[in-house]
This record gives structure tokens, sequence and C-alpha cells, in this order.
């Protein structure tokens, strides 16, 4: 199996499509908390046809390694690790959620490695405070004795699917919830530490970003808001913002060919080397 050595142990990467000349960047595909590069999986053949395609599971979850407590900005810092022993020098980020996080960390980090970013369904600021108490709780709970099935679909499923979703594509949630109740439950916690209790804001920070940007989000969004990306769009100059219409918080398995429509065409765009910016919704 694909394994990259990193600071946050073995992570696991599916590698799609082939570069279409020497020093293209790669496109790198981060998921959100509680999924895995399944997520991914109405994205991955069009952008394939693109060019190389990496697409990752992130610490804890999926196939890699359970990783030690870490922050966000060590996740980046770890993507840098697996770009090493992939050979990728730049990179196109693509980042639903936690993957969108990790994607503004590096770019502001390593700002010379991104060629573009893609940021779906995600949020610069810190958790709200009022959420840390119960995200501990959560996570606490899974931790010792796993979380119950009814609880994922009354606690969790209305916070990632939107009300269509949840009403019309019930296998979709069902499969979701199966994959993440599935995972290393050490992983998840160490994992939800990082993403949902101690995780700062870099709000004040994402106008340094100076590469094309696509920020995406579900109309329906009840994990990070719609006001969250226009956080992000309003910060980040020549972003364009996109909203998804009947779609919640994961918006690439929602509605796939919705986010492909925007998204496609920002990569192909990006790997040309003739990103344009675009303007503020």
């Amino acid at each position: 199996m694909p394994y990259a050595r990193t600071r946050l142990g073995r992570m696991f990467y599916i590698e799609h499509g082939a570069s279409r000349h020497a020093g293209a960047p790669a496109v790198v595909l981060c998921h959100g908390y509680l999924f895995d590069n399944r997520q991914w999986d109405g994205q991955v053949g069009p952008l394939a046809k693109l060019g190389r395609v990496l697409v990752l599971d992130g610490p804890g979850h999926g196939k890699s390694e359970i990783p030690p407590r870490f922050s966000i900005e060590d996740h980046a810092e770890a993507l840098t690790d697996l770009f090493r022993e992939t050979g990728v020098d730049r990179v196109v980020m693509v980042g639903l959620s936690w993957g969108g996080m990790v994607a503004m960390r590096l770019a502001l980090r390593h700002p010379a490695k991104v060629a573009a970013l893609a940021l779906l369904d995600t949020s610069a600021e810190a958790e709200p405070r009022r959420n840390v108490l119960k995200n501990r709780a959560f996570l606490s709970l899974h931790k010792h004795v796993g979380m119950p099935m009814g609880l994922f679909h009354r606690d969790v499923a209305p916070q990632m699917f939107g009300p269509d979703t949840l009403r019309d594509k019930k296998e979709l949630v069902a499969s979701a919830a199966r994959n993440a109740l599935g995972f290393s439950r050490l992983g998840v916690y160490q994992s939800g530490l990082a993403v949902v209790v101690h995780r700062t804001s870099v709000l004040d920070r994402i106008a340094q970003i100076t590469a094309p940007t696509l920020v995406i989000c579900g109309e329906d969004d009840a994990a990070t808001v719609p006001e969250k990306s226009r956080n992000i769009a309003a910060r980040i100059k020549g972003s364009r913002m996109v909203f998804i219409a009947r779609s919640g918080h994961m918006t690439a398995l929602e509605q796939p060919e919705a986010v492909n429509r925007e998204l496609v065409p920002f990569v192909e765009t990006a790997l040309a080397g003739d990103a344009r910016p675009g303007t503020h919704a």
C-alpha cells in the first residue's frame, strides 16, 4: 500500500493520473473530519484527466496511522513530509472542512508550494467557544466506549448533511456513519482535539495568501455555516465564492456534479499556469 512517512506517522495516499509536464503542480485532496479518501470519489475521475492527483487519508482516519497529539499547523507540516517522499514540489490544494483548514495553513507557512487553493465548507476561525466543551465530551465518550449509531444519526449527521440529503440519500448517510464508526477511536480522538477543540484562528492572517482561491460552501451547511466561507472570501484577495444548492457540509458527496462544475475548470486553469482571479460573491 502507498504510505508516506511523516512526523504524524505513516500517511496513506492513493495516486491517480499523471503530470502533463515536468514541474506541473500535483492536485492534493484532503477530506473532512470523520471521513477518508472516499469522500472524493466523485471528483477523482475528472481531476485525474487533468494531471497528477494525490488523495490522502488524514491522521487517524482511513488507513493512516494513529498520530501523536498534534495541531492543524503540525498537520500542514506533515504534508510537506509527504510531498518530499512523493516528489511533489508544488500543489493545487483542495480541502473540505478539516482539509481546508490544513490547506490555508500550508499556504501561509509555505506559500511557494501552493499554486492554488480550493476551500470547501471550511473555516479560518477558531471553534466557537460554546462548542468546545460539547466537543470534548463527545470525543471522550467516543474514545472510551465508542459512539452509538443512533447518536451519529441524531447529532452528527445533521451537522454533516443538508436536509435534502438526509431525506433523499439515506444510504449515503448510512455509509458515512459506518465508515466513521469504523475508524480508530483513538485516532478520531487525537484528530478531533486538533480540529474541533484546540483549533486557533487564522482569519486575521489569510489576507497574506496570494494563490488563486476558490471558496465553495453548501447553502445548508450547519457545521461551518456560510458566513465562515464569506469571511474567507472577503479576506483572500481575488478569491471567488460559490454556493451549492441543496447541500449541507459535505458538498463533494452531496452534490458532486455541482461541485465539479466549479472545481474542475478552476483546477484546470491553475494547472495551466493561467489562474486568473475572480470576484467576491
